[in-house]
């Protein structure tokens, strides 16, 4: 998703409501829960190149190269 199109859907919302998020990735998923839910700690933007490891993982590397780009970011946790 793009910022442009998240700032979208955002701003037609209540500017007070919690934003978390959630995944049914069933590499995250603990045994008989249907998803993971995911607290936002931060946005920051970085420098990276995405790529997928030897066992087709998605990866990013944290860098400035030819192949990286700026992009935003969000650190998450499942802890709150």
């Amino acid at each position: 998703m793009k910022v442009g199109a998240l700032r979208e859907y955002l701003s037609k919302l209540d500017q007070e409501m919690d934003v978390l998020c959630y995944s049914e990735d069933e590499r995250f998923i603990v045994k008989n829960q249907g998803f993971v839910l995911l607290d936002i700690l931060a946005v920051n933007t970085a420098n990276g190149e995405r790529l997928r490891l030897e066992d087709g993982t998605p990866y990013l590397k944290f860098r400035q190269g030819p192949k990286s780009a700026v992009m935003v970011t969000l650190e998450v946790t499942s802890d709150f």
